[in-house]
This record gives structure tokens, sequence and C-alpha cells, in this order.
């Protein structure tokens, strides 16, 4: 999985543009992406900001390529808004493009299971 870009709401200030891109920035060792800071190191340097209360109200989001779905095995993206968001996508083991995704729920409503 490999973060594809980051759209900023172009009408918030700088400052709150500067805290969305490093909010989501990441570093790269051994190909494994994380990110550089952490939500306390983050909530740390801005939280009695102005800019912070911008920040909690903004529209942003980061993409990201999935490599594979897990049914298909096509590359798909996901647009994330925040981490918590993409830590339970990844937690979920449930690597689907949205096709797939979809496909499944039929499935599952037809016979009446659950497969999440």
């Amino acid at each position: 999985m490999k973060q594809k870009e980051i759209y900023i709401d172009p009408s918030l200030n700088l400052e709150t543009q500067k805290m969305v891109e490093m909010y989501f920035s990441i570093k790269t060792v051994s190909s494994i992406e994380g990110f550089i800071y952490s939500e306390e190191e983050f909530l740390n340097k801005y939280k009695n900001t102005y800019s912070f209360n911008e920040f909690r109200n903004a529209e942003f989001y980061a993409v990201y390529e999935v490599n594979e779905c897990r049914t298909c095995r096509h590359s798909f993206q996901i647009m994330v808004r925040n981490r918590k968001e993409l830590y339970d996508f990844l937690q979920t083991g449930n690597l689907l493009c949205n096709c797939c995704k979809i496909y499944q729920f039929n499935i599952a409503n037809t016979l009446g299971f659950n497969f999440s």
C-alpha cells in the first residue's frame, strides 16, 4: 500500500494546509511507509492553536493505492480522511476493491450471510 496524493481544501489558510501535509507526511524505510509524526507528537505541537480548530473541521484526505484486491487481484485506490480510517481499513484485512465489495455484499444479502 502506498500513499499517492493528499487533497487539501484550497480555501484553508496556509498554516492549516501545512498541518494537513504534516499530519499525512510519510517516510519510507526498507520499502515500508510510516507516518513521520505520531498522533501524540502532532497534537502536542498544534492542539491549542487557531489552525488546529480549523484543521478539525477542514476538508482533506489522502489517497492510497492498495497493491491488489483480495478477490480480483487488481490494484485499487482508497480515500482516507484520517489515520483512524486508515488503521481500521488495514486491521479488517478485507482489502477489496469497490466492485468486489459490492459483489460480495450482494451475494451476502441474497444468501442472508454476513461475510465481514
